[in-house]
């Protein structure tokens, strides 16, 4: 999931005891602190604001894999869901739900993720929405490729007259693909949070109304996102959210969800359950680093996180002033950095 590096923390605005999110500008720890075995299932997936140091040039030329990997990416799993699925009605009722599982797809050298839901059918749904629902992983990669192409900036890109190969190098230092710069403000980096976060809560949400049967009036549709922190224990992420569902007859309801990543990029949520305001259950992950706000379920046994009273490794990210204002002035600051780092002129 991609979001505030350095395991995040975003509250509503306006609500008490809401931690102030990280900033884009984080610094890794430094050479001589060794990092925790295993503490991340997969490599973290780029933030929507970088910030470059210098390395080598032709890193940033590499030609970027296809999304074809999606197919070694879910593999079986596909088979899997669908043959628990198609179980007997007697089957189905005697087992309980299964944890709501999605999974992410991270395409190479953008900033954000797509989720993947695959229904009882067997078919695919993207968030957000690509079109579909699709009936291969093939419709889902050629989906994918066609919204990368259709956000792709048409004109950035054309070579210009008198550009070096270095110059190409420079440019995909400060844009995104689709032209946006790397670096952003705080205010982006929390939007673009609650953004992902919200399609990822989106995809948990339909695939846990299909678990419990809950279709037409009855399914939740998702409302509001409320509250989010990261939580790293004994060497695992886990990641703690609050958010609000309504019905086609107006109720509201307020969720707990606790949500972790599994092999081969699956997100799977250990806990997600309607809870009530008054609710209560302790957590030190989320009090130990601000988010008072944020409501637990009363039965502690209900969510694997926060059990214990540590902080996240290395205190969470150390901070840099963030004065980015997307301005000219800002953009031209950053290409002469960015020429000064790799000694272009």
């Amino acid at each position: 999931m991609r979001g505030p590096c350095c395991g995040g923390s975003l509250s509503r605005v306006g609500g008490g005891g809401g931690a102030t999110p990280p900033p884009p500008n984080c610094l890794p720890p430094p050479a001589v602190a060794p990092s925790p075995p295993n503490c991340l299932s997969r490599p973290a997936p780029p933030n929507p604001c970088q910030d470059h140091v210098a390395g080598p040039p032709s890193a940033r030329t590499q030609p970027q894999p296809s999304v074809s990997y999606l197919s070694k990416l879910l593999g079986n799993k596909a088979f899997k869901d669908t043959a628990t699925s198609s179980s007997s009605p007697q089957a189905v009722a005697e087992t309980p739900p299964p944890k709501p599982t999605i999974y992410v797809n991270d395409p190479p050298d953008w900033y954000f993720s797509i989720y993947i839901r695959i229904d009882r059918s067997g078919f695919f749904h993207t968030y957000p929405r690509l079109g579909g629902p699709f009936k291969s992983l093939h419709e889902v990669e050629k989906a994918i490729e066609r919204y990368l192409d259709d956000k792709r900036h048409k004109t950035l890109w054309n070579e210009q007259a008198g550009d070096s190969g270095m110059d190409m190098v420079i440019k995909k230092a400060l844009y995104w693909p689709d032209g946006r710069t790397r670096k952003c403000s705080d205010k982006e980096v929390v939007d673009h949070t609650r953004e992902q976060m919200s399609l990822m809560l989106q995809a948990l949400l339909d695939k846990y109304n299909e678990d419990h049967n809950l279709v037409g009036d009855l399914a939740y549709e998702f409302k509001d996102f409320l509250h989010y922190r990261s939580i790293c224990e004994d060497y695992k992420w886990y990641k703690h959210f609050n958010f609000t569902t309504k019905t086609k007859d107006g109720t509201e309801d307020l969720f707990f969800a606790e949500v972790t990543e599994g092999t081969c990029d699956e997100l799977v949520a250990n806990c997600f359950c309607k809870i009530e305001s008054n609710e209560n259950g302790h957590c030190y992950g989320c009090i130990n680093h601000g988010i008072t706000d944020m409501k637990h379920p009363d039965k502690a046994d209900a969510y694997s996180g926060g059990h214990l009273n540590v902080y996240l490794p290395f205190g969470g990210c150390r901070s840099r002033p963030n004065t980015w204002t997307g301005s000219k002035e800002d953009v031209t600051a950053e290409e002469a950095r960015l020429r000064y780092i790799y000694g272009i002129q």
